[in-house]
């Protein structure tokens, strides 16, 4: 399933769960580029597993960046690259 690919990362977030999206709209600096880079990882696996994003994962990563924390799975193939 693609979710709204077409779509600004806005929407997106707006569309898994408009709590997020207005956290995810107050960031700015190197928090907006953590929570945006987690995000979209987050998303492109969902996008390859064929599930619907999560919620909580979405709080997750824009907490983790309020904090200043990287946080991505790893893959065998590209460390980093979730």
């Amino acid at each position: 399933m693609t979710f709204d690919r077409h779509l600004p990362l806005d929407e997106r977030i707006l569309r898994i769960d408009h709590i997020q999206a207005r956290r995810y709209s107050k960031l700015t600096g190197v928090a907006l580029e953590i929570a945006t880079e987690g995000i979209l990882r987050h998303l492109r696996a969902c996008d390859r597993m064929d599930v619907n994003p999560d919620t909580s994962a979405v709080r997750e990563i824009i907490d983790d960046a309020l904090n200043g924390r990287r946080v991505f799975a790893e893959t065998t193939e590209h460390p980093r690259a979730a």
